[in-house]
């Protein structure tokens, strides 16, 4: 899959969602199950998506605590840059 694949059609809903739903600190508090009733998407969907997300570095989950995820300087500049050239 190329990089620019990671960021179409629900990768891209998700990773948004996480950027507008982000703290100062870029965390996001949300579990899968949560984010899966938002989007109306799958379970397995989100965690394909999510593990997707974190192999390339666009996201990274606080292993101490569920339903805690930062998103990565990378995440937020790419969402940035896809929604300006809107």
């Amino acid at each position: 899959m190329s990089s620019i694949d990671t960021f179409t059609n629900d990768n891209f809903r998700v990773l948004s969602y996480l950027y507008d739903n982000k703290n100062k600190d870029n965390l996001v508090k949300i579990t899968q199950t949560e984010l899966s009733k938002e989007l109306a998407l799958s379970r397995g969907t989100i965690n394909s998506i999510f593990k997707q997300l974190k192999e390339k570095d666009y996201l990274i989950h606080d292993d101490s605590r569920v339903g805690r995820y930062y998103l990565t300087g990378k995440a937020v500049n790419v969402v940035e840059m896809f929604r300006k050239t809107k």
